[in-house]
């Protein structure tokens, strides 16, 4: 693995931001708040998604984002990065067709042959992130900076940047070697692109998470950026009220409070459940050596873009070292003056 990033080294700074991770971790919701807060700090940030994924209309209430770059508002651009129109864009620019690359893929048989043959997807998903990031404003400066791709499930995010290297030793000479090696030397320059990981403080989405860095950490050339936690929840109660969990207890039994009972139930169910977010926050510190962003439960029900703005600012903000999380996951359990020092489950040792 390359020298992993610096905790405190500028969020902003590389052009080409992938994003991977398990379905369903938030990895959408992450790069529209990394978008935003881009923006409000004068950037031109642009949002890629693969695919037919509609992920940001939703989130930006805008619609249909298509394969040309559009202004989904508050400065931020977005554009679905379909198979199609990348492929007349690989046929135009690599076979020299130009205007007439749509007219030649509009036969039936060719377009079949093409969309059938291995790889050929990545291939032309490759070519076009390269385009997006060597492209420049009439200015001379780059037309678009960051930009975050939205990666699909970690399987093909795998197969796209291990393509390179594997049609690397089958290609000849030509156009395509020479678009590979280009690709190639854009995913492994440290200074221009980063992959992170997102995922969720919970048992099986870690594992998955661990199993793919030691993957990528082992075999792949590219820059690993962060690993983005999503929704971990803040510490429930306060030492003060873990402390007096034991007593209340004793009192709701004496005086047969029933609604007290439930609520100090409850509440040791929050804390067993904390305990086990820091359990698994405590196994990505002690293996991964990449900076680790812990991120916030968002509300509940449809999020708006104000609470995106909020999590992107600390998304940025917030990058911290290895030994950090544990310091900032694990709860206060310090002696009480009597001595006791109450459990992660509330209940004094």
């Amino acid at each position: 693995m390359l020298t992993p990033l610096s905790p405190t080294s500028d969020p902003f700074a590389h052009r080409l931001q992938l994003f991977t991770g398990k379905g369903g971790v938030g990895k959408s919701s992450l790069v529209a708040a990394l978008a935003l807060t881009a923006a409000r700090r004068g950037h031109r940030p642009l949002i890629v998604e693969l695919g037919h994924r509609a992920s940001m209309e939703a989130v930006f209430g805008q619609g249909p984002i298509g394969y040309t770059p559009h202004d989904v508002g508050r400065g931020v651009a977005a554009m679905n990065l379909g198979v199609e129109g990348a492929l007349v864009d690989y046929v135009a620019d690599n076979l020299r067709l130009g205007g007439l690359a749509k007219l030649v893929l509009d036969n039936g048989a060719l377009s079949r042959f093409l969309y059938a043959a291995p790889g050929v997807t990545e291939v032309v998903t490759l070519s076009k992130l390269r385009q997006l990031a060597l492209e420049r404003r009439p200015e001379g400066d780059a037309r678009w900076h960051p930009i975050y791709v939205d990666l699909d499930a970690t399987g093909h995010a795998l197969m796209l940047l291990e393509l390179p290297r594997v049609l690397d030793g089958l290609i000849g000479a030509g156009p395509l070697r020479r678009l590979l090696a280009s690709v190639s030397a854009l995913i492994a320059d440290p200074d221009q692109t980063l992959l992170h990981l997102v995922t969720l403080p919970t048992e099986l989405p870690i594992q998955e998470t661990l199993e793919l860095y030691r993957q990528l950490d082992r075999g792949h050339k590219v820059q690993l950026g962060r690993l983005y936690v999503n929704q971990v929840p803040d510490e429930p109660l306060s030492y003060r009220a873990v402390s007096a969990m034991d007593e209340l207890s004793r009192a709701a039994i004496v005086q047969d409070e029933r609604e007290l009972m439930n609520d100090l139930a409850l509440a040791r169910v929050a804390l067993r459940r904390y305990a086990q977010v820091t359990d698994q926050l405590s196994r990505l510190a002690a293996e991964v050596r990449i900076p680790v962003v812990r991120l916030p439960r968002l509300a509940t029900g449809e999020v708006t873009l104000e609470e995106l703005e909020r999590l992107g600012e600390i998304a940025a903000q917030g990058v911290m070292d290895r030994g950090a999380v544990d310091r900032r996951a694990a709860p206060d359990r310090r002696a009480a003056p009597d001595g006791s020092t109450p459990s992660r489950d509330g209940v004094e040792r």
